[in-house]
């Protein structure tokens, strides 16, 4: 008897450890990736708005090409 009440519940360990999923904090599920913000500039040259990531930066100015920051330059 004693043999059967090891085997059952070592079968029971068994499937708790292969059927069973740990317990997730809820605070993991339901909360949603931040989004990446931007900020955005301004070209110094034309105007144009674009992510800061893709302008140029130079003497304190953001330009949206190399081109508008060089006429922008030889200007000044």
């Amino acid at each position: 008897m004693s043999r059967i009440l090891f085997f059952a519940l070592l079968a029971f360990l068994a499937w708790l450890w292969f059927f069973k999923k740990p317990a997730r904090n809820k605070s993991e599920k339901s909360k949603p990736a931040e989004p990446v913000v931007e900020r955005i500039v301004q070209c110094a040259e034309c105007g144009l708005r674009l992510p800061e990531g893709e302008a140029l930066f130079s003497d304190a100015q953001y330009f949206c090409c190399p081109e508008h920051r060089d006429a922008h330059d030889s200007r000044v």
